[in-house]
């Protein structure tokens, strides 16, 4: 059996393998429809423009409620059931459209579709939080980032491609939950314990103690860790905010200069693909920057969108903004996904924290038409008719955030080096006694659904009192 390094000992392959694959189905929603919305309106001329849109917003939209219910009722015990039943509905939704035949059907299964994948989205990164720890916990996490964006791309070109032979062959991709379906018993506690090989067991605290912060967690008081998870769903809300203007307004834009649909496609793509190679790349990058990589990965953003506008009538500005503005993003979001993993306290919560997080996401993409609107009628932009007004603003909220960042450099929520994690918060007093007080190895299972303690405290490095090491 082939395994890999989870921060703490090994992780069997098969495992990675399983977990990963979760983060192809998070994206899918409404991908299926986009590119045959013309299609659609053909089929069905007489129904409402706001019908039609219907088909990609719902899924959206049913999915915010489901993602705070699994994080409400997901625990360690019941997770693989709500994470099979969410993927089970996700694919028994995608074999039911090829049967759709009416515009209210492919409605009313978009909305069934987002339950589906609203019990799936908090798990995709809660289930790595648990496995991994320090390094190796980013560079997963960054990896789950990039096969989130990749499968939009794929999808894209796929559904574009089988879509012009018939218009239900695009609801294949609603296939793709199908695989981690498959690999489901590779995930479950029962397997990992059974296969993973832990260094240096660490006698695992109670999940119903809420004071015993699991190793791999940073102790932040109650309130201050609601304090952190409020402040990375802020920033998380202002950058998906910020950089999803380019998916509603660069059609627009480049349409208005005289660029081909074909090189809208191209421009669009290249900022997922851009976010795909900064997942992968993602320990690289930090290892390069430290404790500058947010502040670069913003200000990656903010050139991105003030490029546009700059060189409106330069395709070759679109595609290098856009593609400048993915590497910021893509470094951005599995940094905000660690940082959370750290906040949580415990798995249970990790969970619910996350749910949380992700919300964010859905709530910046949704929001983008009505704030960018409301600025247009403030700033006149649309009796001008600026068609770059949208990112020429978000640009500057961005930068906002920019001066924001490098004001707060040393906060936790800025800083991006697990390195450094540690040295932001003092111990809890009381709490040595319940997490590091001398006690026997706990069994192999026991630790198994234990994170790994934090990669930059190792055995030659652990802290002398007690005190410290809780806060580890």
């Amino acid at each position: 059996m082939k395994y890999v390094d989870s921060g703490n000992g090994k992780m069997p392959l098969i495992s990675l393998i399983a977990l990963l694959s979760i983060s192809l189905t998070v994206n899918l929603p409404g991908l299926a429809v986009s590119p045959i919305m013309g299609k659609l309106k053909e089929m069905w001329p007489d129904a409402p423009e706001l019908q039609i849109q219907l088909l990609t917003v719902l899924p959206n939209l049913v999915t915010i409620p489901f993602i705070l219910c699994a994080g409400k009722i997901c625990n360690q015990k019941n997770q693989m059931f709500i994470l099979g039943i969410g993927l089970a509905i996700f694919t028994l939704t995608g074999i039911i459209y090829f049967f759709a035949n009416q515009l209210i059907d492919l409605i009313l299964l978009g909305c069934l579709l987002g339950v589906g994948v609203g019990l799936v989205i908090p798990l995709a990164a809660s289930l790595i939080s648990q496995y991994f720890s320090g390094q190796a916990r980013q560079k997963e996490l960054g990896m789950k980032s990039s096969l989130s964006n990749f499968t939009v791309i794929f999808a894209t070109l796929f559904v574009g491609w089988v879509a012009e032979i018939n218009w239900h062959m695009a609801f294949i991709v609603y296939m793709i939950p199908i695989i981690p379906l498959c690999l489901l018993p590779f995930m479950t506690n029962k397997y990992i314990a059974k296969h993973r090989i832990v260094n240096n067991p660490t006698p695992a605290p109670t999940a119903t103690n809420s004071k015993s912060a699991k190793p791999g967690f940073i102790a932040f008081p109650g309130k201050t860790a609601i304090k952190m998870l409020f402040c990375l769903m802020g920033l998380y809300f202002i950058m998906t905010y910020g950089t999803e203007v380019v998916s509603y307004y660069l059609p627009f834009s480049m349409d208005h200069y005289g660029l081909s649909t074909g090189d809208v496609g191209v421009a669009t793509a290249m900022f997922f693909l851009a976010a795909t190679v900064s997942g992968f790349l993602l320990t690289h990058f930090i290892k390069m920057f430290k404790q500058r990589t947010m502040q670069i990965a913003i200000l990656l953003c903010v050139i991105g969108l003030i490029l546009i506008p700059i060189f409106p009538k330069d395709y070759w500005a679109y595609i290098v903004g856009v593609f400048i503005m993915g590497l910021g993003y893509g470094v951005i979001q599995p940094v905000i996904y660690d940082k959370t993993s750290y906040v949580a306290p415990t798995e249970a919560q990790s969970t619910s924290y996350f749910s949380y997080l992700l919300t964010c996401n859905y709530i910046g993409i949704s929001t983008v038409p009505f704030i960018i609107s409301g600025a247009k009628d403030i700033f006149g932009a649309g009796a001008r008719h600026d068609v770059t007004f949208s990112f020429l603003f978000n640009g500057c909220i961005i930068a906002v955030v920019f001066l924001l960042a490098l004001w707060k450099r040393k906060s936790f929520v800025y800083e991006a080096d697990p390195d450094f994690y540690d040295q932001l918060n003092p111990p809890i007093p009381g709490l040595a006694t319940q997490s590091s007080a001398a006690a026997p190895a706990a069994p192999k299972v026991a630790t198994v659904n234990t994170p790994a303690p934090n990669s930059a405290t190792s055995a030659q490095e652990a802290p002398k009192t007690d005190d410290s090491n809780n806060a580890k």
